[in-house]
């Protein structure tokens, strides 16, 4: 299912001549006003902030997608980037660099991060030839939407979201290519720790309930809501890694989307825990009513594998 696109028109084609640029266009990039903020660095990168978010604690979670994408590349000889929630670039700045990506649409809602955002790419260095990137400044499932209605597919869409934001999903498999690569994050602490069950259930599918584990669980809850979304569009999902970091907290899942059957059952269904023995296991559909420990405490519906190299 797409969202609906606002009563506005859609924004003109990427190659508009950048003197005609308005704000929030797919055109190529405009002229830049510098920023006057305290240059940052990461990984031999400097950027600017501006008034953006940004942790430099999320390094690692960057550090991911970008090798992600570099091996994307290598392989297939071709990187197109979608980053829905740029924030002030650094990702988009970092997937242009260090993956070589052809081409990045570096999006973000607030456009007030124009500035900066036009700043930091523009040291990515990119003379000559076709535009390597764009920035916009549409709601999230907008510029998806678009870029689906267009067909203009992406390689890899990085949506790094705050709280447990799911809307986006189906519109991100419908804007990306097949065999492409969904990154995605959820920063829902309370939900995972099972604090806000009708929250995930609502948000993932997934009613989770307090586990000692919660962390793991946090991860499991964000793949099992996207490959909920995908089977009902047809595709079939393949997580490549999870990782979790405290701060936030931080869970961010790659995703690997192809064409094929609905996912197995003992891959999504429930999890178990007993709050006498201590003893967790998973529990495919079919074996649910054979279960008998007054103990237990059942979490559905989740990415239930255990087996670390199935998909």
């Amino acid at each position: 299912m797409i969202s609906a696109v606002p009563t506005a028109s859609f924004s003109p084609p990427f190659h508009q001549n950048a003197s005609t640029q308005q704000k929030g266009s797919f055109g190529p990039r405009a002229a830049v006003v510098r920023c006057e903020t305290e240059p940052q660095s990461e990984r031999g990168l400097e950027f600017e902030t501006g008034g953006s978010f940004f942790r430099h604690e999320s390094a690692t979670g960057r550090d991911l997608g970008v090798l992600a994408a570099s091996l994307y590349k290598k392989a297939n000889n071709r990187l197109r980037v979608l980053d829905a929630m740029c924030g002030c670039g650094i990702r988009s700045l970092r997937y242009l660099v260090e993956a070589q990506a052809d081409y990045v649409l570096a999006n973000d809602g607030n456009d007030e991060y124009r500035d900066v955002i036009l700043s930091n790419l523009e040291r990515a260095g990119c003379g000559g030839g076709d535009e390597r990137w764009a920035v916009t400044h549409y709601e999230a499932n907008r510029v998806l939407a678009e870029c689906y209605l267009r067909k203009d597919f992406f390689d890899l869409i990085d949506i790094d979201s705050f709280g447990s934001d799911s809307s986006f999903l189906r519109s991100a498999f419908n804007a990306l290519k097949l065999d492409g690569l969904l990154y995605l994050t959820s920063t829902d602490g309370f939900s995972s720790g099972g604090h806000r069950p009708h929250h995930s259930l609502a948000a993932y599918g997934a009613f989770v309930r307090p586990l000692p584990y919660s962390n793991e669980i946090g991860l499991r809850m964000l793949i099992g809501g996207a490959v909920r979304d995908a089977s009902v569009l047809g595709y079939h999902i393949k997580p490549l890694f999870s990782y979790y970091s405290y701060h936030g907290p931080v869970f961010r899942v790659m995703l690997q989307v192809v064409r094929g059957k609905l996912p197995d059952s003992r891959h999504y269904g429930f999890i178990t825990y007993c709050n006498r023995c201590g003893n967790s296991q998973a529990i495919p559909w079919h074996e649910l009513g054979n279960m008998t420990c007054p103990y237990f405490q059942i979490t559905c519906c989740l990415w239930a594998s255990l087996d670390r190299t199935s998909s």
